[in-house]
């Protein structure tokens, strides 16, 4: 099985999510010094230094993709289009993902009442609830990227970028709670209907899934 650890800092063992010593498995983190040290533990496995928005793959590379708590810093929307793109018909997809618990423990703990911390911290907050109602997430104006997540959320960005069959658990972590994703990219993926759609058309598609 191919598979990718999307965010895979300084590696990890995969075994608990159904992953073989015997894949072939690539590792992606934007943080050089954290993939030297991954290449250290794991040395059969192969690393790349890139970004989710924009992986260097080609299209059906991957069986599966396994991402813990990384697409929260991502634009998810874009990074969930790379990873359907990346993954091959019937591949499977796997998330740990940030909700809304998380970045106001952030706020009251690591944040208040330091000024920028504070502000940015606002910002996730602010994040989270756009992509609550749109799937869509916005940029902080220094370019970095934060957000939580909710089950609303990533139906409408898992429809959008074209997986089915979501299915999400919710799981403690700590003292709060967080909650895990998987997702399938369709065996035959649907040609692209003439752009002629309306908007009654698309609402009746996320209440199918809502």
């Amino acid at each position: 099985m191919r598979v990718l650890d999307l965010g895979c800092g300084t590696s990890r063992d995969l075994t608990p999510w159904g992953v073989s010593p015997q894949d072939d498995i690539t590792g992606l983190d934007l943080n050089r010094r954290r993939l030297e040290l991954a290449q250290v533990r794991f040395p059969n496995r192969a690393y790349v230094e890139a970004v989710g928005e924009h992986l260097p793959f080609a299209d059906n590379r991957f069986d599966r993709v396994i991402s813990l708590v990384a697409l929260p810093y991502m634009d998810i929307r874009v990074a969930l289009g790379e990873l359907h793109r990346v993954l091959v018909p019937g591949g499977s997809l796997w998330l740990s993902l940030h909700p809304a618990a998380f970045t106001v423990s952030e706020l009251l703990h690591n944040a208040l009442p330091r000024p920028l911390p504070t502000l940015f911290r606002f910002y996730v907050l602010t994040n989270g609830f756009c992509f609550h109602l749109t799937g869509r997430t916005l940029r902080f104006i220094n370019g970095r990227t934060e957000s939580f997540q909710t089950l609303r959320g990533m139906k409408r960005a898992l429809h959008h970028a074209g997986f089915v069959h979501p299915s999400f658990v919710k799981y403690r972590v700590g003292n709060g709670t967080a909650f895990q994703v998987e997702a399938q990219k369709p065996v035959c993926i649907p040609a692209k209907k003439a752009n002629v759609s309306s908007r009654s058309e698309e609402e009746t598609e996320l209440a199918q899934i809502a």
